[in-house]
């Protein structure tokens, strides 16, 4: 096979920063395509990066018999909208994080993927950072080992803070951003306006951590409370697998550096991974192990200086090239808009 031909829809901050650099960096594939609204915009990056072709929107880029695959950086409200006539045309498509406005649209976006067989893949790109991936290695070893002794507290959090690390910004214009005819949000309609804008805030920022803590600790996971603030991104989340708590919690911190930790406490120690700043390019994640009992030993693990997203994109290619179900597939992420809308659902509001 040769290079696999990719479409973007939408070139905007995260479409250019985090997507674009890293799909023009990789050998295997060639971005043949832009869908973008903003003319000036689109006109700019593509003469910029030498893409040969533009379309105003995204029905234009699935008539193009020549793409293979799609990565669309869009709101997340916008992913299902977006998508679905994409993946009905046959097209192989990565999108952001969280998956969809609801577990029911997502739903749609499989079922879309599955009937046309081409695949879905999220951007949850903390699953490819080489920091992670040495703490999923060694954590799978000590599950099975009993080394550790037993699971028994999952902790994760996420503070936020600068996110950005003056990565350098992409191409920009004054353009407003065209409304998108036919296009309403499909959130949950068993929710309060209120609920639907907390809702998005809480799924914007922590779909990262629960999507995390499953894939560090694969146990299948129950909600059993959440408080929650309106309009806010202050909340705590209590779930539970196979009798091992997990506290999932967070709030917005103007902080100048970036806090985040999933940290897995087992009877004879512990093991934290501190997750780094998702735009800091030449960072990975550091984990922190402590062997308790009779060892009493400390180490740390760090991953090669190999930016997540720029894994993630190669992964992308890797799976279209090879025939092969992403890390990230859309099928597997359906759990994590799973247990957000049922920790809304069972949430206690102050």
């Amino acid at each position: 096979m040769g290079k696999i031909k990719i479409g973007f829809a939408g070139v905007g901050y995260m479409g250019q920063v985090a997507h674009l650099r890293n799909y023009l960096r990789n050998p295997d594939c060639e971005v043949v395509a832009i869908a973008e609204p903003r003319a000036e915009l689109a006109r700019r990056v593509a003469e910029k990066y030498g893409i040969p072709r533009i379309y105003q929107n995204h029905l234009e880029l699935a008539e193009d018999k020549d793409v293979q695959a799609v990565v669309a950086s869009q709101p997340f409200l916008l992913n299902g909208f977006i998508t679905i006539p994409l993946l009905q045309a046959g097209k192989n498509c990565f999108i952001e994080k969280p998956m969809a406005g609801s577990l029911e649209e997502a739903e749609e976006m499989v079922r879309a993927a599955r009937d046309s067989n081409v695949l879905i893949m999220l951007g949850f790109m903390k699953r490819y950072d080489s920091g992670v991936a040495r703490a999923k290695e060694f954590l799978d070893r000590v599950y099975v080992s009993g080394e550790f002794g037993e699971p028994g507290l999952v902790n994760a959090y996420c503070f936020g803070g600068d996110w950005t690390r003056q990565i350098e910004g992409p191409i920009s214009t004054d353009e407003p951003f065209p409304k998108n005819p036919g296009f309403t949000p499909k959130q949950p309609t068993w929710m309060t306006d209120a609920q639907k804008d907390t809702f998005n805030l809480y799924m914007n920022i922590f779909s990262h951590n629960v999507n995390l803590v499953r894939y560090l600790f694969p146990k299948k996971l129950e909600v059993r409370t959440a408080v929650l603030r309106e309009r806010s991104m202050t909340q705590s989340t209590v779930l539970e697998g196979d009798g091992v708590i997990v506290n999932l919690y967070g709030m917005g911190v103007s902080t100048g550096w970036w806090e985040e930790r999933t940290e897995i406490y087992f009877s004879n120690g512990w093991v934290r991974v501190l997750t780094p700043s998702p735009l800091a390019v030449q960072d990975s994640a550091t984990v922190e192990i402590y062997h308790a009992g009779k060892v009493q030993e400390t180490r740390v693990l760090r991953g090669k200086p190999y930016w997540a997203f720029r894994a993630q994109a190669d992964h992308f290619i890797e799976c279209l090239k090879e025939n092969k179900s992403p890390r990230t597939n859309g099928e597997e992420c359906l759990e994590d808009m799973r247990l957000m809308e049922d920790a809304f659902r069972k949430a206690q509001w102050v």
